[in-house]
């Protein structure tokens, strides 16, 4: 590829290299998932030396040391995001070099000082039997409104997707199919490239009937999950609301009442009736399928495909 690009259009440069010859640790090409998350690595690091005046050939371990310093403010501490992002720069800085265009590896030297977290937390999740209690609640009843048969559709589609709970405030009407094979559409969202998720049948029924009753709401066009009849989207802490009622009803508690308990849930009980690693990854929208072997972990009898992918971000 020509060289010059990479001075001119460093993030053009990057996909290119990314589809045409960029390989992992085991020497294969990325997966596609794997190149979307890169890309939109990548592209952030760019805007931080973009805003420091400083060109992908030229930044050294004072930027990147710079650059975590901004990431530390939205990742959470005893993560792998500095590793992955170090992993990055170190093959992006080989690949500089071997092109001409630089005559060091400032990621080297720190690679050597980061580890994959050891001790990460079990990741939240219900037992199957209160799975089974919160998957009955999920059942079409006589609401008392439009307001809590939503509360109650907001649990089936969290519980019965494994979306997250931005993928789920951004569904729209149109996303949400429930004829003969029931479904949500997820877009694109960040390094996720969209998707779409079977519903599990115990939620088909109840988002039926909520897709119908939203049909007769005054907003015929918008967001699937309103917060008031104007159109305005869900707040995370309005869906957190949502969960936790539903999880008083059946009596079940956990240390982490948000969609993300039930997007584990969803995750652990497709492990649990059999499928891999590599397919939960899928349905999740994830690349790497370290969420799923996690969850795999909490499961007595933990298979054998559990695959620590350390280059696939």
């Amino acid at each position: 590829m020509n060289a010059d690009l990479w001075r001119t259009g460093p993030e053009t440069a990057y996909a290119e290299w990314q589809h045409a010859e960029a390989t992992g640790a085991d020497r294969r090409a990325f997966a596609e998932r794997s190149i979307v998350q890169h890309r939109a690595m990548f592209a952030r690091f760019h805007r931080y030396l973009t805003s420091h005046s400083v060109a992908v050939t030229e930044f050294g371990t004072d930027h990147i040391d710079g650059f975590f310093a901004d990431l530390n403010r939205d990742c959470a501490p005893g993560t792998s995001t500095r590793l992955r992002y170090l992993k990055l720069l170190d093959r992006l800085s080989r690949h500089l070099s071997m092109l001409g265009l630089r005559t060091d590896n400032p990621a080297a030297s720190l690679l050597p000082q980061e580890h994959w977290p050891e001790d990460e937390p079990v990741p939240v999740f219900l037992w199957p039997d209160e799975d089974a209690r919160l998957q009955e609640l999920c059942r079409v009843v006589d609401f008392e409104s439009f307001k809590e048969m939503r509360n109650r559709a907001i649990v089936a589609a969290l519980l019965g997707t494994g979306i997250t709970a931005a993928e789920l405030t951004a569904l729209t009407v149109g996303d949400l199919e429930v004829g003969t094979r029931p479904s949500v559409f997820v877009k694109k969202r960040g390094p996720r490239i969209a998707r779409r998720v079977p519903i599990d049948a115990f939620g088909v029924e109840l988002l039926r009937a909520y897709a119908k009753a939203r049909e007769g709401q005054a907003v015929n066009d918008g967001l699937l999950f309103m917060a008031t009849a104007s159109g305005k989207s869900m707040k995370p802490g309005t869906l957190g609301q949502c969960v936790q009622a539903a999880l008083r009803l059946v009596g079940a508690t956990a240390d982490d009442e948000s969609p993300r308990l039930l997007r584990n849930t969803y995750g652990r009980r497709h492990l649990l009736e059999g499928k891999t690693n590599e397919q939960v990854s899928n349905l999740l929208g994830l690349s790497s399928r370290r969420t799923a072997t996690r969850l795999r972990e909490t499961i007595l009898d933990p298979g054998d495909d559990d695959d620590r992918t350390a280059d696939t971000a």
